[in-house]
């Protein structure tokens, strides 16, 4: 995911936004302070303790979301088994069995 596909900052107040786009700009925000933190120069001659423990925190919540973001893309969507059984009926009655549900407590089952 891109920077640059990220969703722009709405103009609306907080309170009139929804959860996704509170969440999107919190996102995005989050990216840029990270690139911000990053990209602050280090001097390696006289390396500022607290920023080199500030810049590995941010590196490795970095690497872990992107990790999490990219394991969430790969894993198998819920829906997918339902679709499947869908298909396993259609796949039945096009061979015309018949496909019918009956619930444990149903006393009667009609047509």
């Amino acid at each position: 995911m891109a920077l640059k596909d990220l969703p722009v900052s709405l103009d609306k107040p907080p309170e009139q936004m929804t959860d996704a786009e509170l969440f999107a700009g919190n996102f995005r925000e989050s990216l840029l302070f990270n690139r911000a933190v990053l990209r602050q120069p280090i001097d390696l001659r006289d390396p500022n303790p607290e920023m080199l423990k500030t810049k590995r925190e941010v590196a490795l919540a970095t690497q872990t979301a992107a990790v999490r973001i990219k394991v969430a893309e790969l894993a198998p969507r819920a829906d997918d088994s339902v679709l499947d059984r869908l298909m396993q009926r259609v796949a039945a009655l096009r061979r015309g069995e018949r496909v019918i549900e009956i619930e444990p407590d149903a006393k009667t089952v009609e047509p």
